[in-house]
This record gives C-alpha cells, sequence and structure tokens, in this order.
C-alpha cells in the first residue's frame, strides 16, 4: 500500500510547530546565562560560536550551497534577525519566557502596519480593527507591569524585538524565492560576527564554560529553528502556518514551569488571547502577496545599486533546495 502523502499545508504547520517547540529552546538557553554577562556578549559568544560550526561545514561541503546574488538583502536580514535577538534577549532578563513570547505575537500585525506605511499598502477597515483589538491585548499583557503610563523596559524591549523581528521575516520570505536554506542560515551569522564582536569587545565579561555552552545551545536551537521555520514557508501558505506560531506560548509556559519554577500572571493568557485574535482578522492573502512583490523590487534595486556583487563565488546562484 502506497505511503500517505502529506499535503505541503500540513507539513508546513508540522515544520513550524516543531520550530516553535526549538525556539523556546533558545529563550531557555538565553535565560540560563549569567546576569554578568552583557546582552551584546550573549550575541556575540552565540556567533562565534555557530559560525565555527557552519565553516566546518562549509569545508565538507564547499560552497555552493552559500553562494549568493542577493548581499545586500542578507546584509539587511542579519542586521534585523540580530537585532531582534538583542532586544528578545534584554526581554528575557526582566520577564518569563511565556510574557516575552505573548508580546513577540503582534509581530504579525507590525508586519501589516508597516506594508501600509513604508510600502503604501491599502489601509482596510479589517486591519484598523485588527490593530486596534492588537494594541489592546499589549494593553492587557502591560497592566501588571505598568508604573502609571510608564512602559516597562521589558515590554518595550519585547516589542522593538517583534518590530525587528517582523522585518526580517518578511526579508526571509522573499530570500526563499533564490536562496538556499544553507546561505539563509549562514550569512546573518557572519553579519552578527563583524557587528556585535566589536561591540562586546567594549564591555567584555569573563564568562564561564556554562556561558559559553548556554549562548552555544542558543545558536544551535536558534539555527534549528529558522531552518524549519524556512522549510514551513517554502512549502506552505502564511495564513496556514502562522496560527502554528501560537503553539510557542504553551510551550513556553512549560519551559518557564520545568526550567525556572514560575508561571506568568493570568492576565497574560487574556492579553495574548486577544491579540491571536487580532491576528486572525487579518486578511493574509488579501495583503501578503503585494508586500513581498514590493520588496522584492526593493532588494532588487539594492543589489543593483550594490553593483549586483556576488558573495561566495562568481558562478550563478545555486536554485533554492527543494522543501
Amino acid at each position: 500500500m502506497a505511503a500517505m502523502q502529506l499535503s505541503g499545508n500540513f507539513r508546513g504547520v508540522l515544520w513550524m510547530t516543531a520550530a516553535m517547540a526549538s525556539g523556546v529552546f533558545v529563550d531557555v538557553c538565553a535565560k540560563l546565562v549569567s546576569h554578568d554577562v552583557p546582552t551584546g556578549q550573549i550575541l556575540a559568544m552565540r556567533a562565534l560560536t555557530t559560525v565555527a560550526v557552519f565553516l566546518i561545514i562549509v569545508m565538507f561541503m564547499g560552497t555552493r550551497q552559500i553562494r549568493t546574488r542577493r548581499p545586500m538583502a542578507h546584509i539587511a536580514r542579519g542586521v534585523l534577525w540580530y537585532g531582534s535577538l538583542f532586544f528578545v534577549f534584554f526581554a528575557l532578563r526582566q520577564m518569563s519566557i511565556a510574557e516575552v513570547n505573548a508580546y513577540l505575537f503582534i509581530e504579525a500585525l507590525l508586519t501589516v502596519m508597516m506594508a501600509v506605511v513604508i510600502l503604501g499598502e491599502k489601509l482596510t477597515p479589517r486591519k484598523i480593527i485588527a490593530t486596534l483589538l492588537g494594541l489592546v491585548g499589549v494593553w492587557v499583557m502591560c497592566v501588571p507591569r505598568m508604573d502609571g503610563l510608564g512602559v516597562p523596559l521589558g515590554v518595550g524591549a519585547a516589542l522593538i524585538g517583534a518590530f525587528c523581528f517582523s522585518a526580517q521575516t518578511l526579508f526571509a520570505k522573499v530570500l526563499t524565492r533564490t536562496e538556499t536554506n544553507f546561505s539563509m542560515l549562514f550569512w546573518p551569522q557572519i553579519i552578527a560576527v563583524v557587528i556585535w564582536v566589536p561591540i562586546a569587545m567594549i564591555t567584555w565579561h569573563p564568562a564561564s564554560v556554562a556561558d559559553w555552552l548556554y549562548s552555544s545551545g542558543a545558536g544551535f536551537f536558534a539555527m534549528l529553528t529558522n531552518y524549519m521555520v524556512l522549510r514551513a514557508v517554502r512549502v506552505a501558505d502564511a495564513s496556514v502556518v502562522s496560527p502554528a506560531a501560537y503553539t510557542a506560548l504553551p510551550f513556553s509556559v512549560a519551559m518557564d514551569l520545568i526550567f525556572f519554577d514560575m508561571l506568568p500572571v493570568p492576565v497574560i493568557f487574556i492579553g495574548a488571547g486577544i491579540v491571536v485574535l487580532a491576528v486572525m482578522l487579518l486578511d493574509y492573502k488579501g495583503g501578503a502577496k503585494a508586500i513581498e512583490d514590493v520588496v522584492e523590487a526593493e532588494i532588487s534595486e539594492l543589489d543593483e545599486f550594490a553593483g549586483n556583487g556576488q558573495i561566495g563565488d562568481e558562478e550563478a546562484s545555486p536554485k533554492p533546495a527543494e522543501a
């Protein structure tokens, strides 16, 4: 009897769910690093260990999988990706993993609003309602930590991290059309070493073996997470796989309880539920394709401005890996 063939959308949901489980371990490792180690240094340590592993892999695989004709897009995505990590890791030092991930749920709303403000997408009534509802959800989650009208530092960091992540996700979706999974994982790490190692050296703090191991673990699970997310968006529609990202909340609650013996206040679940409802109201299919096409055009202009340079080899970039 022939084996049952899973649909692309179903496989995409499975990949995204697995990615969320892996992603929570990134947060666990980052939260276990000593508080004496600055956040920027954690990123530098993580990037150094990750690049070392990648270079060993490249020695055996060759450079074919890392060739690219879109260096500017990789640079932009690398800056945004590690910018997101900086703010998320900072927030994790102020709040539980579940709380931070609940705030990150607003990422989809931020993507839509970015498209309206920056790319000139049409602002529909549904988008307005969804955005306002999402803001209500964020406010509900903020209430236990608010001191007057001020926004707590950790909450602000989580929201900025969500903004950076939404931008890098948009770049990633466009890059999957021409780039291999390996190149999309490799080049952001190189960018991170170039940027974060010099910054970390300014305030470098002696790190223990455990801190290096936790930082390396964060890098490993982050690579695994991003690989699975890339596989998900290659085989399924964004509107199908996006809801699977909300499995991050129960995974986060479990890790908070197992590793840190803590649980978020109940109001976090109420606020997160409102944000999820707001995201569900969005018409993904009505705007996602147009947004990607505009970003695709902007990336092409950047690459042309850079002289259409290539990184890694002068030959044509390989076709993206089959999902």
